[in-house]
């Protein structure tokens, strides 16, 4: 038999333990610190406290990264509310 028997399991599927809110919001946020992040470190490079223009260069590299997937998953939230909105119901 190639059925599911008595003796084997079926996975259940693992509840989320946090809310599609607070993960927007805790991306969002580390978004944020990257950019600040880089601000600094640039801030720095220009003062002669940092000497090393690579970690500034990455750091630089990761806030460009963040603010385009932050932008881009903004724009497919909106363009997905757009989509419900012209549902009919």
């Amino acid at each position: 038999m190639t059925g599911l028997g008595q003796s084997q399991s079926i996975k259940s599927i693992p509840t989320p333990t946090t809310s599609f809110s607070s993960a927007l919001s805790d991306a969002l946020k580390s978004a944020n610190n990257t950019i600040v992040e880089s601000e600094n470190m640039s801030e720095k490079l220009a003062t002669g406290e940092i000497k090393n223009i690579h970690d500034v260069t990455i750091a630089a590299q990761k806030a460009q990264i963040a603010l385009q997937l932050t932008t881009q998953v903004r724009d497919k939230v909106v363009e997905s509310y757009q989509e419900i909105m012209r549902m009919q119901v």
